[in-house]
């Protein structure tokens, strides 16, 4: 059969061989730079290419955490404390409307189905105008605190409607969801 392809004339092979042009040479299918660009681009985004940084890689200005159009990026890094805690990070909240907040913030992390540990994370964080300020010791009154429960409940306290990076930036700092490192690995039996 003769047709066209790509405005030369071809003929088309038996058995779906794809064109031929009448010299023999089979047409050119690699890709042009900027359709391979894009192409790379939409795959990366489907592959979780949000640039998100997990908290304990994560270098002061790295993006913790991306939630519609809000990011949150680390300031200042947590300090490690008792039983699965992270303490005294700074964090700056950029969300669509233009303002710039910071928080020094605070995650307890408890562990599913042990023995004497809560049955939630628990989230807190003062508001902050600075760095300097975010190393007073003492909690600010607008501190908000939100605890996560594993049953699903999220039970909200002081000043704080709960948003989505919020839940987002929890799963980075108790490694859970996309966050969650933890080695899955089988152990022989003897």
């Amino acid at each position: 059969m003769v047709g066209s392809w790509m405005g030369e004339r071809v003929e088309t092979l038996p058995f779906c061989a794809g064109p031929r042009q009448r010299s023999g040479h089979v047409p050119s299918r690699r890709l042009r730079p900027g359709v391979a660009g894009a192409l790379f681009t939409v795959l990366l985004s489907a592959c979780g290419g949000s640039g998100e940084i997990a908290v304990q890689t994560a270098k002061e200005g790295d993006l913790l955490v991306k939630s519609g159009q809000t990011r949150v990026e680390l300031v200042a890094p947590f300090k490690p404390g008792v039983a699965n805690g992270l303490y005294k990070g700074v964090i700056r909240v950029s969300q669509p409307d233009g303002q710039d907040r910071l928080y020094r913030m605070n995650a307890v992390c408890s562990m599913k189905n042990e023995p004497g540990w809560p049955t939630y994370d628990n989230l807190f964080a003062d508001p902050v105008a600075d760095t300097k300020q975010a190393a007073a010791p003492e909690a600010s009154p607008q501190r908000w605190q939100i605890f996560y429960h594993f049953d699903g409940r999220v039970e909200p306290s002081r000043n704080v409607k709960p948003e989505p990076w919020m839940v987002r930036l929890k799963d980075n700092l108790c490694r859970r969801g996309d966050f969650d490192d933890s080695a899955r690995v089988a152990v022989p039996q003897g």
